[in-house]
């Protein structure tokens, strides 16, 4: 009998036009067949669709997935602004961060929470797109939808229809989409009900990917937290929760917390039984590929290809990119430097741009080789040169390898997710692994690294306070090139040239720890490959001692420096500016040490060699001369000292021709140092404001000659009661040592010791407490607790503390500061002698605040002040016998109010 149906709901399916389905039916007997009625097959319908349908093969969840919540809150708040249109996200992100997982958390969470409709698309191949709306029309029983191999295309077309106006919900999932133009995969339209959602997945980030209403969000790596709990879940999960130890950190770190190379380093770990000190130890050895750490076969999440293929899988296509030829040598290069970044500029030297023309040429030979740079028209190249490459073209090959996600490369400032803003000289950077990959698959690097160490040397400042920033971030990519090249290939040319450069940069930035290390191991590399008496073993050893002299190891220095001394006398001669030069620096270790008249004899004789050799005028000769003049000083011998400066600037005078030369301008300022030291502080005071503006109008106001004058100036109007302009002058000193050699350099930190100073001698005593207790923890960590600037810095928190009104954290920290002060600079050192003082006035004004309440406690703190005043030395300071005197006066005192208690009535004592 004929049935009338009732309709479907629209988009049900098949029918779904119709408003009811006529179904012959046959009840009560066991015909079901077809039925012909008027000369007409009618066959029966299929069941409706059961839903949710699910279409494609969605990954499963890996191990120990970590639910990334910040990535997902920022995809979730994109979604909640579009919620009336279809919305299509891109997570984009480089190979092995996570996005198909990502996304496949999407798709299995849609599935849960009942979406109707999912589909997972493998899309780096558009026909499989197609392939699967196709199948998905036939199974939501599309009217005409039949998923027959001639009718794919009408097909899908007709699901991404349906999709556009049903009012099921649905997800379509687009995984690793290559190609975002015209060739490449069918995208989902709008969604009239505002119930549908597109999430694809892709390794690019360039204009494409945002085009057509399309979503990006970006996709990083794990955070630290999110990288150890990854560990710890898996190594847990899989039974061996003993394999995690301290080091999970730093090989999270190691590995760039790649979720793919965690995976694979975790499954490693679990099979061969290693900890996670073990793998480290094992992942960090330079001579073992990364496949070899990372194997296939530790792909237990079946990602389906190894390690360093899965992060360079899109290199072919950045390569065939414009301009064509240069991504493979440029990600090649990259791979050399420092993960945490390499400046920009790098590829505008001509070290690289020569670098990638001779590498686009071996590379790209034949009818399919790129066109001349410049376009058809351009001159052509020398014969037998390569066709040039621009700096443009080398920044648009930058550009391509970021859309690629095979490098990042940002403008100083972005802020980054996990990495916080770009920093400057930092804006190009390459994953770890990913470098490593590229360093694995580079059949020949000598001329890769050979580039990397021309363009170096060639970006590195002249003076490193001229960019103390981009002096840093070579410092930084040096080290790295180091560790990934080899100490060996550095002490080849032109190796050794970048080598010394940066261990001239550490001297220049005040990192003696960094320098000494440098320093110490390029001295002990040429004593065995040169020898003693070869010039660079000389030069390199004349450098360590000056990184002892800024590490607070004046002995040290002295002992190099006499070392190198006698074999520069032996190889050149008693007279040679290369011997004069390392006795002149011996003369500063002497003075250092505090062998003041060894120091004075040493500098007589170099002046007196040189006058002798070069002549009185030579520049040399002259520089001899004021620094006699500054030892002079150093020993109380001010007239002779004065008289020698003045001698030097009427000499520098006649040599230069010029007042305003910067080597007069250094002249002058030294006289008028002199000028202060014999209280002649009007003389020194004019000599330093003529000083200061010429050098600001000739070197710049930010040269560091200008800076010390600036600085002399400063501590000249503090002596003579000007404290309020010495203070703007110490500010000004603060904000342009911050902004010139950086936040913690040591000549940063002297100019805020000095601003705490002169904020204490002006009233204003909690900034000089607060100025102080940030200087003291910097130069502990930079310089180490015992260097003498550490020391001083301790010295002036006690004074700051004291004049704040705070005596007892004066003394507590005076007390425990005073055995350093001993050993660091002696028994008899000014330093030492004002450290004792302290405690023992400290001791003596706490007494008297208890003495009338307790005489007992007054005692005692007599009785300490006295031991801290010590035996009598010389010289002496006057304020020590100051301080001996009122700590006697106090231990009368008290004794006498013990009597008087113990005499009084009722008062009695303990006998």
């Amino acid at each position: 009998m004929n049935e009338v149906m009732p309709p479907r709901r629209p988009g049900d399916g098949a029918g779904a036009e119709s408003g009811t389905n006529v179904v012959n039916v046959i009840t009560n007997s066991t015909v079901h067949g077809s039925v012909v009625q008027g000369g007409t097959v009618h066959l029966p319908p299929p069941p409706p669709p059961e839903w949710p349908v699910s279409i494609g093969v969605i990954p499963i969840l890996a191990s120990a997935f970590q639910p990334r919540t910040a990535v997902r809150e920022a995809i979730d708040q994109v979604r909640a602004g579009n919620e009336t249109v279809v919305l299509s996200q891109v997570l984009a992100g480089g190979g092995g961060v996570g996005k198909s997982q990502l996304a496949a958390h999407y798709a299995w969470q849609a599935l849960e929470d009942g979406v109707d409709v999912v589909v997972w698309a493998a899309a780096a191949d558009p026909v499989s797109v197609l392939l699967a709306y196709a199948e998905a029309a036939a199974a939501v029983q599309l009217p005409g939808a039949t998923n027959a191999a001639d009718r794919v295309d009408q097909d899908a077309r007709r699901f991404l229809n349906w999709l556009s106006s049903t009012e099921r919900s649905w997800l379509v999932v687009l995984d690793d989409v290559t190609d975002f133009t015209a060739t490449g995969p069918l995208w989902p339209g709008r969604s009239r009900r505002g119930n549908g959602r597109v999430l694809a997945t892709t390794r690019q980030r360039g204009a494409h990917a945002s085009g057509g209403g399309r979503a990006v969000v970006p996709v990083d790596v794990y955070d630290t937290a999110e990288a150890v709990a990854y560990l710890r879940e898996r190594l847990t999960g899989a039974g061996y929760p003993y394999l995690l130890d301290p080091r999970a950190e730093d090989l999270a770190e190691a590995l760039g917390r790649l979720p793919l190379a965690l995976a694979h380093a975790a499954a490693y770990m679990v099979n061969q039984q290693r900890t996670c000190t073990a793998y480290l130890d094992l992942f960090r050895e330079r001579t073992r590929t990364l496949d070899a750490v990372l194997p296939p076969e530790a792909d237990t999440e079946l990602y389906g290809r190894p390690v360093a293929a899965a992060l360079l899988i899109s290199l072919d296509a950045a390569q065939q990119t414009e301009p064509k030829g240069l991504a493979v040598p440029a990600v090649r290069l990259a791979a050399l430097l420092d993960p945490a970044g390499h400046p920009r500029e790098l590829w505008t030297t001509d070290a690289v741009t020569e670098y990638l023309a001779k590498q686009r040429a071996a590379g790209a030979t034949g009818p399919d080789s790129p066109p001349r740079a410049g376009g058809p028209d351009a001159e052509p190249a020398e014969p037998g040169e390569p066709p040039p490459v621009s700096a443009d073209e080398a920044l648009t090959a930058l550009a391509v390898l970021h859309t690629y996600n095979l490098i990042s490369s940002y403008p100083a400032g972005v802020d980054l997710p996990h990495r916080g803003p770009v920093a400057a000289h930092r804006e190009v950077s390459i994953h770890a692994l990913t470098a490593r990959a590229a360093r694995d698959t580079t059949p020949e690097p000598t001329p890769t690294q050979s580039a990397v160490m021309f363009a170096m040397y060639q970006l590195w400042p002249a003076e490193d306070h001229l960019d103390h920033r981009l002096a840093a971030s070579l410092r930084a990519n040096t080290a790295t090139l180091r560790d990934t090249v080899g100490s060996e290939v550095l002490r080849l040319f032109p190796g050794f040239a970048l080598r010394d450069r940066a261990g001239l940069s550490l001297l220049a930035a005040g990192l003696h720890t960094e320098a000494v290390d440098h320093w110490e191991e390029e001295v002990e590399a040429n004593l065995a490959e040169l020898g003693p008496e070869d010039q660079r073993t000389l030069i390199s050893q004349a450098n360590l001692a000056a990184a002892y002299e800024q590490a607070g190891r004046a002995t040290d220095a002295v002992v190099l420096r006499k070392r190198v001394a006698v074999e520069h006398e032996r190889l050149f001669g008693a007279d040679s500016p290369e011997t004069l030069d390392i006795l002149g620096s011996l003369a500063a270790s002497y003075t250092q040490i505090g062998f003041e008249s060894d120091a004075v004899t040493l500098k007589e004789h170099v002046l007196a060699a040189r006058e002798r050799v070069l002549g009185p005028l030579h520049s040399d000769t002259v520089n001899s001369r004021n620094n006699l003049a500054l030892t002079y000083e150093i020993n109380g011998r001010y007239e002779e000292a004065l008289a020698l400066k003045e001698q030097v600037v009427v000499e520098l005078a006649n040599l230069l021709g010029a007042q305003e030369h910067p080597r007069m301008l250094i002249a002058l300022a030294s006289l008028a140092s002199s000028y202060a030291q014999a209280g002649r502080l009007a003389d020194a005071m004019e000599i330093e404001e003529n000083v200061l503006e010429a050098s600001e109008r000739i070197l710049g106001p930010d040269h560091p000659d200008t800076m010390a004058v600036r600085v002399s100036l400063a501590s000249s109007y503090a002596a003579t009661g000007r404290g309020e302009e010495a203070l703007a002058l110490r500010r000004q000193a603060v904000a342009d040592q911050t902004r010139v050699q950086g936040p913690e350099h040591p000549d940063t930190l002297k100019a805020l010791a000095d601003l705490s100073v002169s904020c204490r001698r002006t009233g204003r005593h909690d900034e000089a407490v607060e100025i102080a207790e940030r200087v003291l923890p910097l130069r502990s960590r930079v310089l180490g607790r015992d260097h003498p600037d550490t020391l001083i810095s301790a010295a002036n928190l006690v004074n700051a503390y004291a004049t704040a009104g705070r005596p007892g954290r004066a003394l507590k920290l005076a007390e425990a500061l005073r055995p350093h002060q001993e050993r660091v600079f002696g028994p008899h050192d000014d330093s030492t002698l004002a450290g004792r003082h302290a405690v023992a006035l400290l001791r003596v004004l706490r007494g008297e605040s208890v003495l009338a309440e307790d005489p007992a406690r007054a005692a005692k703190d007599a009785e300490l002040a006295i031991e801290a005043v010590g035996p009598h030395v010389e010289p002496r300071l006057p304020a020590l016998d100051e301080a001996l005197e009122d700590a006697r006066r106090l231990a009368e005192a008290a004794r006498a109010a013990l009597r008087a208690r113990e005499g009084a009535p009722g008062g009695g004592g303990k006998g």
